[in-house]
């Protein structure tokens, strides 16, 4: 019994901590510009809550799984923030990669999230239905915006950032040497005249 009272202090313990503490780091994450490592990272510890979520509702936990479901929501509105405000920085590549993963991601999320709620009681499914809401916009977001980079990417000629002619070359933009400035005469090419330069 001891054992038992002590491990639902932890997770209590545990719970409470990340549930103070996610809205700092949504916060953080809304100011500043996400790199596809960043997208990476969330969507792994967004994984994490569902399958806390997930375990605490097997257990009968309602609170525990509210308190992750929660924070899934949170991190989830954050992360789709973020990116819908083009708060991402690197090449469109790894945008269309980040975009493209949290496409995925919350598509697996929402089916964890619909097999959930048929196990649960009554008084938790609006808060996996909400889940699956925020998942779903983030799902519609994701996939909209990789489809409007890619349809910009394939204006621009398909090429991707950093390949390609660089902008300019080509293009006669008054460089080279200047006007009158030569090789002695007698220097250079053969005009093929014998005897002239």
């Amino acid at each position: 019994m001891n054992v038992s009272l002590y491990s639902k202090r932890a997770a209590l313990t545990l719970a409470l901590a990340a549930l103070i503490l996610s809205p700092v780091i949504v916060l953080a994450q809304d100011q500043a510009s996400l790199s596809l490592q960043n997208v990476k990272d969330q969507l792994k510890q967004n994984k994490s809550y569902l399958d806390q979520a997930s375990k605490q509702g097997k257990a009968g936990d309602a609170a525990g799984m509210q308190t992750a479901l929660d924070n899934y929501d949170r991190s989830l509105q954050g992360l789709n923030t973020a990116l819908s405000h083009g708060g991402f920085s690197g090449s469109t590549s790894q945008q269309e990669d980040a975009l493209a993963r949290v496409s995925d991601a919350t598509s697996k999320h929402i089916k964890v999230l619909q097999g959930l709620l048929s196990k649960v009681p009554a008084q938790a499914q609006g808060a996996i239905q909400n889940a699956i809401n925020v998942s779903q916009k983030g799902h519609d977001m994701a996939t909209a915006s990789l489809q409007a980079s890619r349809a910009q990417h394939q204006s621009q000629g398909g090429r991707p950032d950093g390949f390609g002619r660089p902008s300019g070359a080509g293009q006669d933009m008054g460089g080279g040497r200047p006007a009158g400035v030569g090789a002695p005469a007698g220097v250079g090419r053969p005009s093929g005249h014998p005897g002239r330069p």
